[in-house]
């Protein structure tokens, strides 16, 4: 026997469905029955246009089709046109940040107000040559040698 019951619902009867009889009309608002002939009427219209009329329909909305399209891609080409030149000058202020910042943070500079901060004056200043990013560093040559040892004898 289980300890849970669940409620049981009301018993609700199906509701009927009503139908007009045939030939009478249908209780609708006017409106939805005005649709029905104007429909008819388009129906009729492009089925007694000639095969020249109907293809220069056809033609047309597909000229108006590829025009909507260019314009549509015309404003996207604006976009990224405004877009790329204001990248640009993002770019650019950053840079003129980053050489400012560079300038700061120099090796001749740093050494200069080193006196004025009373820390030790530098005897030799040494200027590292920049590289770029993506080209791979030379190998260090070192001078003298290391005493090579097995590492179980410590």
């Amino acid at each position: 026997m289980s300890v849970i019951t669940l409620p049981r619902r009301p018993h609700v009867a199906p509701r009927e469905v009503t139908r007009p009889a045939p030939g009478t009309v249908s209780p609708r608002p006017g409106a939805h029955r005005a649709g029905q002939p104007r429909r008819n009427a388009l129906r009729s219209l492009w089925r007694g246009a000639t095969p020249t009329r109907r293809a220069v329909i056809i033609v047309g909305l597909a000229v108006a089709a590829s025009l909507v399209g260019s314009m549509e891609v015309a404003s996207r080409q604006v976009e990224l046109h405004a877009l790329q030149n204001e990248v640009l000058q993002v770019q650019s202020s950053y840079a003129e940040q980053v050489g400012s910042l560079t300038n700061v943070a120099a090796p001749g500079s740093v050494a200069s107000h080193a006196g004025a901060l009373h820390l030790v004056d530098p005897t030799v200043i040494i200027q590292v040559p920049s590289v770029a990013l993506n080209k791979p560093l030379p190998v260090p040559q070192f001078v003298g040698y290391a005493p090579v040892t097995p590492r179980t004898s410590r």
